[in-house]
């Protein structure tokens, strides 16, 4: 899964996003990480928003996994300069959530 993370592209997308429901949290979160990470790609493909954000959120406000919502968590961050909606949700999140960790986690990448 770590190879996607840099060589995403029109084909492998699909695989990325079946990944979000992988039963293993570690085969999710790096899913997620290579949807949403642009800084490890290596081409040109940078999957939308769209295709991930909505999964995202929904993992930090209902996921039971902490590693699930902490891997959300990390990947909202990337997008919370252009999302009202995401810093809004880390917000609520740095307010809510139930693990400590994750709330500071949370409320340092709303404030990013």
């Amino acid at each position: 899964m770590r190879i996607f993370d840099q060589l995403v592209d029109e084909a492998s997308l699909p695989d990325l996003v079946v990944a979000l429901d992988d039963e293993d949290p570690g085969v999710c979160a790096r899913a997620l990480h290579a949807l949403a990470c642009d800084r490890c790609k290596q081409d040109a493909c940078r999957p939308g928003e769209e295709l991930w954000v909505p999964r995202a959120l929904d993992f930090l406000r209902n996921h039971p996994n902490p590693d699930i919502r902490a891997a959300a968590i990390d990947a909202l961050g990337k997008v919370v300069r252009n999302r009202p909606d995401v810093v809004a949700a880390l917000i609520t999140a740095s307010e809510t959530e139930r693990n400590i960790g994750l709330r500071s986690m949370a409320r340092r990448r709303a404030l990013a």
